[in-house]
């Protein structure tokens, strides 16, 4: 599928706000399979519409909005992609730094929407309660956003991270959950949503009621998530729903206990380093597929990495710069 720059940027730009037809949405699909590339290049351009967002309703200058941004575009490693996608992210890029401009310097005569925030940092957690009496609860490195008005004339939030909303009912004005490409609307019902930019997909747990999980702003592949029903959904494919789960395992973290089970060791290790704000390699990518079942209560991270070496079979070592390093067992 061969899309000319600009019409693949207003294309993707139409999917990331949630205003893509059943069509656009499956030019999307298309192009994100024709390369491996083009899922990263898709989140670099959700990241470029945030900073994007974030000069068109100002916040202060310590907003973690742009920092965080700035920082994932910066480090991330890039595959090799296509000439047109490269050619397309230099046109976003230019065309986002042309739009800050504007509207850095016509925000006085068109006035500032007010935004309330609340970001936690590594090993730290928060509760917020809204006005309309919903109660979030933020994990680790997480950052809620809401427009002042909330609970007037609607009830959305923005997420990136982990958090768990016990959401007052209201038949009139629905709660709507935006993350990483997904709205999860609550039907009734408590749940947990965990959206990290670095994983690439949207995570919601149930614990009452039901909610709706669908792709931006689409109905037409959303799928109702009951009482203990995890569901998944990514950049592109359609979401994936497992009955039954645990939920007592997906709600640990909100009293400070860390719960794994069966989870491979490359989902573990950034948990562990938002838990506890360090840094954690593998030495072997093949570690990253090792699961792990266990359950830690405000241990230490030190014992914490050694209970995880014995029983996954290896060892840990500090390496310089106080980095943690899992290698194969002597």
């Amino acid at each position: 599928m061969h899309i000319e720059d600009e019409r693949l940027y207003l294309l993707l730009d139409r999917y990331l706000a949630g205003e893509a037809s059943a069509a656009d949405t499956e030019a999307v699909r298309e192009w994100l399979a024709e390369d491996d590339g083009h899922a990263l290049l898709l989140e670099d351009l959700r990241l470029i519409r945030l900073v994007r967002g974030v000069a068109r309703e100002p916040a202060p200058p310590s907003s973690v909005d742009v920092a965080w941004a700035k920082a994932v575009l910066e480090i991330r490693p890039k595959p090799r992609i296509s000439p047109i996608s490269r050619r397309l992210l230099v046109a976003v890029l230019a065309a986002a730094a042309t739009v800050v401009v504007v509207l850095v310097g016509g925000a006085e005569c068109c006035g500032r929407r007010a935004w309330s925030e609340h970001a936690t940092a590594a090993g730290q957690r928060a509760v917020v309660r809204l006005r309309d009496g919903t109660q979030v609860t933020l994990a680790p490195t997480s950052h809620l956003r809401y427009a002042a008005d909330y609970g007037r004339a609607h009830r959305d939030v923005y997420l990136d991270g982990e958090a768990y909303f016990q959401v007052t009912p209201d038949s009139q004005r629905p709660f709507r959950v935006h993350a990483a490409g997904s709205v999860t609307e609550d039907l009734g019902t408590a749940f947990v949503v965990s959206a990290y930019t670095d994983e690439l997909e949207t995570e919601v747990v149930v614990t009452e009621g039901r909610v709706s999980l669908s792709r931006g702003e689409a109905t037409s592949d959303a799928v109702v998530l009951g009482l203990r029903d995890l569901g998944r959904l990514r950049a592109s494919g359609p979401a994936t729903v497992r009955r039954g789960v645990d939920i007592d395992r997906y709600l640990a973290w909100t009293k400070g206990v860390l719960a794994f089970d069966g989870a491979p060791l490359g989902d573990v290790v950034p948990a562990l380093e938002r838990w506890y704000a360090v840094d954690i390699q593998l030495a072997d990518r093949t570690f990253a597929d090792r699961r792990l079942t266990a359950t830690f209560r405000e241990e230490p991270i030190d014992l914490v990495l050694q209970r995880i070496a014995l029983t996954l079979g290896m060892r840990v070592e500090r390496a310089d710069g106080g980095v943690f390093v899992f290698r194969k067992a002597r």
